[in-house]
Formats: structure tokens, C-alpha cells, sequence
């Protein structure tokens, strides 16, 4: 599986624990958020996405975005701005396991990588889709 993901789709998996994962800092990062609010950010990325991860219970989705560059600044206000709804900027060293199969059981695919080079979004992207999805979420609210 680790081949799989690493040749065919360009991701830099290792071995963690036995189950192949990406691993946040230098080329990749990853951002977290509940599924709810994961699913209307995957639509309005729409083709400009990276992969996206769910856990097995399909509460959490992980957008995989390019890492930032050395010496680029961390998007330091995520925490204020999306802190209230379950949101996680993942930190360099951070893990993040990655489906084994395709049968739909444990970790899975929400968006699957494209074949060839790893192509991923710059986490600012995700972070104003998300900030975009949760302002119409409120507006609905209101």
C-alpha cells in the first residue's frame, strides 16, 4: 500500500505503527475539521483541492495541503478564528494515517489523490474555504 501511495499518487508516506501515513512539516500539512462543515469546504474547493482523509467514524475530515516554505509564517490565527468549531491546523511532526484499502471500512478516501505529481493547496486556501463555509453556516442560522 505504502508503494501505491507513494509512486502512483506522489505522497511522501512512511510506516507509522504499521499503517502508512503522511507526516506534517516540510512538502505536506494538514488541517482538520468535523465532517459537516468538511463537506461544504470540499465543494467549495472543488477541483483545487488536495486529498482529504475521514476517520473511521466519518467525524473528522483531514485536508492534506502543501507545507509551508522555510521561514513562511504559520497561519497563526486559525486557532481564533475556527478554535470554536473543532479545527486543527496540524503541527509539523503531527501524523496522519491514511486509508489501507479501498473497501470503505476504517479510514477512508472523502476526496482521493490524483495520480502523478502531488498537487495540494496552499493551506490558506482551505483555511478561507472554511471560513467561507462556516459564515454561510451562520447566516442559515440567523
Amino acid at each position: 500500500m505504502t508503494h501505491l501511495l507513494r509512486f502512483r499518487f506522489g505522497l511522501p508516506v512512511r510506516l507509522v505503527a504499521g499503517r502508512p501515513a503522511v507526516v506534517c512539516g516540510g512538502v505536506i500539512g494538514a488541517i482538520g475539521m468535523p465532517a459537516g462543515v468538511g463537506s461544504r469546504v470540499l465543494q467549495l474547493l472543488s477541483n483545487h483541492c488536495g486529498p482529504v482523509v475521514t476517520d473511521p467514524r466519518d467525524t473528522m475530515w483531514t485536508f492534506l495541503v502543501a507545507g509551508r516554505r522555510p521561514g513562511a509564517a504559520e497561519p497563526a490565527d486559525a486557532p481564533d478564528r475556527f478554535g470554536d468549531h473543532a479545527v486543527t491546523v496540524h503541527p509539523a511532526g503531527r501524523s496522519v494515517l491514511l486509508p489501507m484499502s479501498d473497501t470503505g471500512f476504517g479510514w477512508r478516501w472523502a476526496r482521493e489523490p490524483q495520480p502523478g505529481r502531488l498537487r495540494l493547496p496552499p493551506p490558506a486556501a482551505v483555511l478561507d474555504a472554511l471560513g467561507v463555509a462556516l459564515e454561510s453556516e451562520r447566516a442559515a442560522v440567523d
